[in-house]
């Protein structure tokens, strides 16, 4: 196929129609999610989410021990 019939196809238009949808779609997804990604923890929130993680991790610890034997 020629250039110039590539060119004036309509699929291309709308190769680039959606190309450009998508585009400004993404970006303003990306400045909306940025608050959000911003977000300070408390000293609490931080003590709690900790405590969990310790938690998961002892829970592991024992399970791994009582399969061991």
């Amino acid at each position: 196929m020629e250039i110039k019939e590539l060119l004036k196809s309509p699929q291309l238009f709308v190769v680039y129609a959606i190309a450009i949808l998508y585009t400004i779609t993404f970006s303003l997804a990306a400045v909306v999610a940025l608050p959000a990604d911003d977000a300070t923890w408390s000293p609490r929130e931080l003590q709690q989410i900790a405590n969990l993680e310790a938690d998961s991790l002892d829970r592991l610890q024992i399970v791994r021990t009582n399969s061991s034997s």
